[in-house]
């Protein structure tokens, strides 16, 4: 039987992903804000910033991936994309069957004041308004979806074509393989996971280091 995974966000990370698992076995619903088109998925235009509805045909998902994005990168974009965005989802989502959902958030949430090893343990201070949004973010949805729910926060997202990366960083060829994992991956934890995903480097005692122990212990590999 196939699944039926419904990706929120159809972007450059959900363009990838989809290449990572096929179409053949799964079948695809996505949704955007804008028209681009694939003809191997359901595609679906839908402003989530709206109180408009939406009507998927499907009800019943094995996955839900969101992808959030802001509208712009001031503050306003942030409160967008993170917060009324997710009202809206989250009223979508409570009409349809899902066995879980796989939300990516943001190593932001930290916060800058951490020195040396951040785990999924450490404390949670946004240092700015980008962290706290994504921290209310998380937050809204775990209230929701509870133990269905996985959080993945991502490190600084790279490609090829970046001329600068960040000290914690992953490659967005690697983002894609760990959602991919994460749809298959069965966790026997009651409550939410949240972890973090960032590639190996070295743990600087000077600046905050993202650790991605959890991350492997799931058994991705890089």
């Amino acid at each position: 039987m196939q699944k039926n995974i419904l990706i929120i966000g159809y972007g450059d990370i959900a363009k990838r992903l989809i290449k990572v698992i096929g179409t053949e076995s799964i079948n695809i619903s996505a949704i955007s804000r804008n028209d681009s088109n694939n003809q191997n998925i359901n595609k679906f235009n839908w402003d989530w910033l709206s109180d408009k509805k939406i009507d998927l045909k499907a009800k019943n998902f094995d996955s839900v991936i969101i992808i959030p994005k802001p509208s712009s990168l001031d503050e306003k974009g942030y409160k967008d994309g993170f917060i009324i965005a997710t009202k809206n989802i989250l009223n979508l989502l409570s009409n349809l069957n899902i066995n879980k959902v796989i939300a990516i958030s943001s190593t932001r949430v930290y916060g800058g004041h951490h020195k040396g090893a951040v785990d999924e343990k450490s404390i949670e201070k946004p240092s700015e308004f980008r962290g706290k949004l994504i921290l209310e973010y998380e937050i809204a949805l775990s209230q929701i979806l509870g133990p269905k729910l996985t959080i993945l926060r991502f490190s600084g997202l790279y490609d090829n074509q970046s001329k600068k990366t960040s000290h914690n960083k992953l490659h967005r060829d690697q983002a894609a393989k760990i959602i991919a994992h994460f749809i298959e991956y069965k966790s026997e934890s009651s409550r939410a996971n949240i972890i973090n995903c960032s590639e190996d480097s070295e743990i600087l005692f000077s600046e905050k280091s993202i650790i991605n122990t959890k991350l492997k212990q799931t058994g991705f590999k890089f």
